[in-house]
């Protein structure tokens, strides 16, 4: 699909920019690449795909941005959940929303992830995805739960809101904690496709 090589090829090219401009000429570069990305997704992009605040909550994990074969840009965003927890949420990788969501938008979000090591005897680990308010009763635009191989891949995501969200109390969610597994995050995307929007041709498996 277009879309998707689209995105894997900007997301080297940007990365590499970026890291070989100097920070006098960082931020200048930073809009470019962004501009240059939103011009090629659909819809609005309402994140900063080269600006994460990677953070991950809970007790008996382990982790660390390293080298990955495969991922965009050669790095990535990896977490160890040493014990699996009662619930998925008890290991999470949260990050903070950056723009509003209005009632009736249609949001898209894809993601590169994989497992870097499944639970013993499984081939594939389990996670699940939200964008979800941070306060009760803790409703989400986006809630699904994604089996990952063991190869890089593009997910993506969607739902439409039943109500506005404050970027304020609004986060995104990777919940970790179904299995004692290793995941690898690479970059991901929020796009706002408006009230109208059609997320089915992106989502399709």
């Amino acid at each position: 699909m277009m879309f998707k090589r689209s995105i894997l090829a900007l997301s080297a090219a940007a990365i590499l920019t970026l890291s070989a401009v100097t920070t006098a000429h960082a931020d200048d570069e930073m809009a470019k690449a962004l501009a240059t990305l939103d011009a090629q997704l659909p819809g609005t992009l309402i994140n900063n795909p080269y600006d994460i605040e990677w953070r991950t909550d809970g007790s008996d994990k382990k982790e660390a941005v390293v080298k990955s074969e495969g991922a965009p840009g050669g790095m990535a965003y990896r977490v160890t959940v040493k014990k699996r927890k009662k619930n998925p949420w008890d290991t999470a990788t949260r990050i903070p929303m950056t723009t509003d969501i209005n009632k009736g938008d249609v949001i898209l979000m894809s993601f590169w992830a994989r497992t870097e090591k499944p639970q013993k005897g499984k081939e594939t680990g389990n996670i699940s995805v939200s964008i979800q308010r941070n306060i009760e009763p803790y409703d989400s635009v986006i809630q699904e739960d994604i089996d990952l191989g063991t190869e890089w891949k593009l997910l993506s995501v969607s739902g439409k809101a039943s109500r506005d969200y404050s970027a304020k109390k609004t986060q995104i969610n990777f919940n970790l904690a179904r299995a004692k597994q290793t995941i690898e995050f690479g970059q991901f995307y929020v796009m706002n496709l408006g009230p109208d929007g059609d997320a089915s041709k992106y989502t399709e498996k």
